[in-house]
């Protein structure tokens, strides 16, 4: 493109190499060459300048370093100041030219120091383990020097001979790989062997005193890899002069050297041309990467754009920032490599070149370059080879995605970046396969899904704004979502026979069930309600797949049940089935019961076929594969979206306020609205029952009639936990057994009614100034739980008159028959016994006419609590006398009755037994 040449060392079939040695053994080194050589390959850097003013007549006096990375450059400039050395003319001749080129002044008014020698080496082949052995050999008196050091009889040569002659002849002694020769020096064993590292540590140190001492006799120049070693610090204490490739303007630097050492006629390209060329590519980068930015920045965006091409400013961050920072990299060298490759195949093909043109399946194209100078055990090789699979499948299938090619190359020369940079964004993968044209968005985005879909081993797709990547291994969110989009395998009845792998049948439905419940009922918190969700026969049959604890026998306190489907809600407060529902299922505490019902226009939660897909997700990545990692560590993320999901899916609860069980689709429910999520719906329910639902005038006056009957508390709560008879009266929510006993406590604290606790009547006192006080009073002295409470007697103050009299006492309850029941002598299960009370005081008589009801066999416990609504007995009705009588039960049998007794209670106890020997 735009007649662009490639230097005349690329264009050969094979590619040469592109490291910089100082010497050679068949004289080929930049420093055994004419300085026209490396001069013509040098693009004039900060770091050359640098080099170059340690070298002038302005130089600062101190010893200097080159420090960095293998590539970094270090010979290249070495053999510069070899130059600069040796041709002082002719490199200041360069310099000045560069200098007035580029408008650097440094570099125009340079002038270089004359009169020094060059001994410059590289080192580290270990040629010269003593190193005043090389300054003898190379120096023009060096023969000389060295007879007169063997006649010392000194371990190495003292400063004062070296200052001779260095007066004889001043030296440059640039030692490149100084750092390398330095770290593999050791000390002979024994007294007699030769102590190199001892020595090089003493001489080394002359050598950089006399540098800065004499810098008239001395310039030292050497190079390093880094600064924590013992081979810096030799130079390190004096001060010394450091080129470390790290300054401000160093990444333009290496932009800049690159393309000056790959083209011979980069510089003389029209900028104008350049701009309409790429004009496409810039407009996008700026749209699509960097589109925050203010309009000002536009033109910077462009100008990045032109100042790298042909090569795109993506691609050259991706080689040098990321790539090219592996271990095995020479970093410069070898990206001068990579990039001469890279143009030779798409140079003359497209505008622009970005990492789409790294194809995946030509080596030609620079990719056998790059793997040459990364890899280091085959992983980015298998990599390779992973993303000319995923290529070859897409292909194979026909899936449509024109720029297929493109995509799969820059996503794989993109996923060799290391750590979290490895990748590419949609939107920088987007820019990667943009030439003269701008591709359209929504195709670019058809494309890439099918492309993900196709490939099993493009990774991070779960992040819209996420990097995707190319990885080793199999997706293991593919593979979750592949097998929870298997309907075969979660069908009821569905054997791994049939399908030819692990089946999972109806464990989607069951995990979305515990799933709610795990939300609903979180267990660091205690619920003040049962929680039930239903399953799919839930109209039919709902206590056939529950726990024992959720039957209706069992339940202990309120209950939420959690129906699975949206119901519709009629005029007049009918809610269609619950009625019907409730009278078919539940068969006792009917007002114990809440409704907590799904938002309207939602499908049931076990025919959502999204929400089964999350459920399946999620069953699959924390049950059926969490022993494996990779699949473990998806957990949450597929959680997420399910329990996210059902949080919100319920937005009301209805209660029941008329009951009729003839008629149950004439019951009418309270609806109310619900606006928490998850673990904080059941406590929002019984807010709301008590906000908004509970009446407590209402309550109260059911209260004080009980409380003329001295009801006992237990008999009130019983009476709560079902609703009234139809046409009667709304019923009132059943709060719970400790809620509806703190508002009893509260009646008792207006002074409306008292309580006796004990045998001891609790009530407001006059000297109690408020309802508040009377209330911590009155906790303090009546506050139970269970059967304690229950056992509480309610009574009016006046009929009481007092708040300290003792209670009436209690009349002995005699034991009714009943046969043993199965095969073995078992205790059988009897309700408990609740003592008759009355008020204290003087009470009037009242004739009453007394009945007597006795059953007509021997039967259960449970049956003998429903003779009394057969013979029409009030529960609040006090019984003259109770007689239960049991036959054949042992003593001990006995004995387990009587403690389950309540402690209040007292009886007297008859027994019949015939003794041993025919005496009864």
């Amino acid at each position: 493109m735009l007649n662009l040449k490639l230097r005349d060392e690329f264009l050969g079939s094979q590619m040469p190499g592109t490291a910089i040695a100082l010497r050679r053994k068949d004289n080929s080194g930049a420093a055994q060459r004419t300085p026209d050589f490396i001069l013509s390959i040098t693009y004039p850097t900060a770091d050359v300048q640098t080099a170059l003013r340690a070298v002038s007549k302005e130089r600062l006096k101190r010893p200097i370093v080159l420090m960095g990375d293998r590539g970094r450059g270090k010979s290249h400039i070495m053999a510069v100041m070899h130059h600069a050395v040796e041709s002082s003319s002719q490199v200041q001749k360069w310099a000045n030219e560069w200098g007035n080129r580029l408008g650097a002044q440094p570099l125009s008014g340079l002038v270089l120091d004359g009169g020094f020698f060059a001994i410059s080496e590289p080192v580290h082949n270990h040629e010269y383990p003593l190193l005043w052995d090389l300054i003898f050999e190379r120096h023009p008196k060096g023969d000389f020097f060295r007879g007169k050091f063997n006649q010392m009889g000194r371990p190495y040569p003292p400063r004062s001979l070296l200052e001779e002659m260095f007066e004889a002849q001043p030296v440059a002694l640039i030692l490149d790989e100084f750092q390398k020769w330095f770290d593999g020096l050791s000390d002979q064993p024994g007294p007699e062997g030769i102590k190199y590292r001892t020595l090089a540590e003493n001489f080394i140190q002359n050598l950089s005193e006399l540098s800065k001492d004499r810098p008239d006799l001395l310039i030292l120049v050497v190079s390093v890899l880094n600064n924590n070693t013992e081979a810096f610090r030799q130079v390190h204490r004096d001060g010394p002069v450091i080129v470390d490739f790290r300054g401000p303007t160093a990444k333009e630097d290496r932009k800049n050297l690159l393309l000056y050492r790959l083209f011979e006629n980069r510089q003389n390209i029209p900028t104008d041309e350049i701009r309409r060329l790429v004009d496409s590519y810039a407009s996008e980068r700026y749209r699509l990467r960097f589109s925050h930015l203010p309009e000002s920045e536009r033109s910077r965006v462009v100008s990045e754009v032109m100042a790298c091409w042909p090569f795109s400013p993506e691609l050259m961050e991706l080689l040098e920032d990321h790539i090219l920072m592996a271990e095995a990299a020479q970093e410069t060298r070898d990206l001068i490599r990579i990039l001469a490759s890279s143009y030779r195949q798409r140079g003359e093909k497209v505008p622009i070149i970005t990492p789409a043109d790294f194809f995946v399946d030509d080596d030609a194209c620079g990719v056998q370059s790059l793997l040459d100078s990364i890899a280091t055990v085959g992983e980015q090789e298998r990599l390779r080879q992973v993303a000319q699979r995923n290529l070859e499948t897409v292909k194979t299938i026909g899936a449509p995605v024109p720029h297929a090619r493109e995509l799969v190359s820059a996503l794989w020369l993109r996923s060799m970046s290391p750590g979290r940079n490895a990748g590419g964004t949609r939107q920088e993968l987007q820019l990667d396969i943009t030439r003269e044209q701008p591709v359209d968005d929504n195709s670019f985005q058809g494309e890439l899904v099918q492309l993900i879909e196709a490939s099993i081993n493009i990774h991070g797709e779960e992040s819209p704004g996420g990097r995707l990547r190319f990885g080793l291994e199999e997706n293991p969110r593919s593979k979750v979502r592949a097998s929870a989009k298997n309907d075969k395998l979660w069908q009821q009845g569905v054997s791994a026979a049939e399908v030819g792998q692990t089946v999972y049948p109806g464990k989607d439905i069951e995990h979305v069930r515990n799933t709610l419940r795990h939300i609903l009922v979180p267990e660091t918190r205690q619920s003040s309600s049962r929680v039930i969700a239903l399953g799919p026969n839930w109209q039919n049959d709902p206590w056939a797949d529950v726990d024992d604890l959720d039957r209706p026998s069992k339940w202990d306190r309120p209950v939420l049940i959690v129906i699975p489907e949206p119901l519709q809600t009629s005029e007049g407060k009918r809610v269609d089935a619950l009625g019907k529902w409730l009278a078919n299922h539940v068969p006792a505490k009917r007002n114990t019961v809440r409704f907590l019902l799904p938002s309207d226009g939602v499908k049931s939660i076990y025919q959502d076929a999204e929400l089964l897909f999350c459920s399946r997700c999620s069953y699959l990545t924390s049950i059926a594969w969490r022993d494996d990692s990779k699949y473990r560590g998806l957990k949450e993320e597929f959680d997420k979206p399910l329990r996210d999901a059902l949080k919100k899916r319920f937005d009301k609860f209805a209660v029941l306020r008329r009951w009729n069980y003839q008629q149950p689709d004439q019951c009418i429910f309270d609806v109310e609205r619900v606006t928490a999520q998850g673990g904080e719906i059941p406590t929002a329910v019984e807010k709301s029952l008590v906000e908004d639902l509970f009446d407590p005038a209402e309550f109260q006056s059911l209260v004080l009639e009980r409380a003329k009957e001295s009801c006992l508390v237990g008999d009130l709560l019983d009476e709560l936990t079902e609703p009234p008879p139809p046409d009667t009266k709304d019923a009132i929510p059943f709060l719970g057994e400790t809620p509806i006993y703190e508002e009893i406590l509260k009646i008792v604290s207006r002074g409306k009614i008292v309580v006796n606790v004990g045998g001891t009547w609790v009530g407001r006192l006059p000297e109690h100034s408020s309802d508040e006080e009377a209330l911590r009073f009155i906790r303090s002295r009546a506050f139970r739980s269970g059967q304690e409470m229950r056992q509480i007697q309610l009574g009016l103050p006046a009929a009481v008159g007092g708040t300290t009299v003792t209670g009436p006492g209690t009349h002995p309850p005699v034991i009714p028959p009943q046969p043993p029941t199965g095969s073995g002598l078992q205790p059988p299960v009897i309700p408990p016994i609740t003592p008759p009370t009355g008020p204290v005081g003087s009470v009037s008589p009242v004739t009453k006419a007394t009945e007597v009801h006795r059953t007509d066999e021997a039967t259960t416990g449970i049956n003998l609590t429903a003779c009394f609504e057969k013979w029409g007995i009030d529960p609040s009705a006090v019984l003259d006398t109770t007689k239960i009588e049991f036959n054949n039960l042992t003593v001990q049998q006995v004995k387990q009755i009587l403690t389950r007794l309540p402690s209040s209670l007292k009886a007297s106890m008859e027994v019949t037994f015939t003794k041993e020997g025919g005496e009864e």
